[in-house]
This record gives structure tokens, sequence and C-alpha cells, in this order.
């Protein structure tokens, strides 16, 4: 099973969990839906985060494996 497919899974998982978590607990219906809604816009905003953190990441490292290559930076955007 590749990695993006774990990924997938375990983001689906956690999705639906957190989805039937809220339905389940008394609250009203619109009520709900607010914190269905309010949880959904947390878990993007982190994905987004670690998303801009890995590119990040990638962007040092491919600069660094640039410089130690040539042994000077090559590496444009």
């Amino acid at each position: 099973m590749s990695a993006q497919r774990v990924l997938i899974a375990a983001l689906s998982g956690f999705v639906a969990g957190v989805a039937v978590g809220l339905m389940v607990a008394p609250a009203s219906g619109s009520e709900t839906r607010h914190r269905i809604a309010d949880s959904a816009t947390d878990f993007t905003d982190s994905v987004k985060d670690k998303i801009r953190k890995f590119r990040g990441k990638v962007k040092e490292e491919l600069d660094d494996l640039d410089v130690g290559v040539t042994g000077e930076s090559d590496y444009n955007n």
C-alpha cells in the first residue's frame, strides 16, 4: 500500500470520526452544523500549514543539495 493511500485513509478516518462524534453529541442541529464547519475549517487550516512547512523543507533540501553538488546555487523557483 502506498504512502499516499495510507495518508488518504488516515485523513478520511479522522474526518469521519470527527463528524460522527459531533453528530452524536447532544446539541441542536444548527449548533452541530456550526461545530462541523468549525472543525472542517480548523482541519483544513492545519493541513494547509503542514503542507506549507513541508514545501519549505523540501525547498531548503533542494537548495542544500544544489549547493552541495555544484558548489553554488543554480536553483530557480
